[in-house]
Parts: C-alpha cells; structure tokens; sequence
C-alpha cells in the first residue's frame, strides 16, 4: 500500500525532476498523474486535481464507486486513467 508520504515524495520528484511539458507524471508512469485534490463534481461524475508536474487542472470522469470513495477526500491524490477519446477516465484513485 502505498503511503501520503510516498505520494507527496513522487509528487515532489515529478515536480522537481522532469519537464513540465510531458503528459503524466513520469515518475510515477504511464497513465498516471499525481496532484492536489481540486474539486468533486457528484452530478457529473467528475473530479479534477491540480498535476504536480505541469501544475495545470486535469479533469477526470469516474465510476461511481471512485466517485464514493473521493467524498470528504482532500489533499494529495495519485489518479490511474485511461484515455477515452478526448476524455480521461479514472479506473484507480490512490490517496
């Protein structure tokens, strides 16, 4: 299980250690972003975190059992997605 530390020490090298024009967090690997827990949007089914590397938005769709386990949820998050057309979609969420 990974810790908030571990997340905060990948999000931190992310940041720190690699360009911020690439897609995801290479640090933490392919189809995955690590960030600060932004908003929970409920009737959309949506959520957005602010990446660590990029330090830009991303919003993601999610079922709604990611969606249960995001309420009250704050701070670090590290998102798996997949791409779905123009839209990412979270199959794992790890706080």
């Amino acid at each position: 299980m990974i810790s908030k530390s571990m997340i905060s020490g990948l999000a931190m090298a992310c940041a720190v250690l690699t360009s911020s024009t690439a897609w995801a967090c290479d640090a933490a690997g392919k189809s995955t972003h690590i960030g600060s827990l932004m908003t929970v949007n409920a009737e959309q089914s949506t959520f957005t975190i602010q990446d660590a590397q990029s330090r830009s938005p991303i919003t993601f769709t999610a079922d709604k059992e990611i969606m249960e386990g995001l309420k009250g949820a704050s701070g670090s998050v590290m998102v798996n997605y997949m791409e779905e057309g123009d839209t990412l979609k979270a199959v794992g969420v790890t706080f």
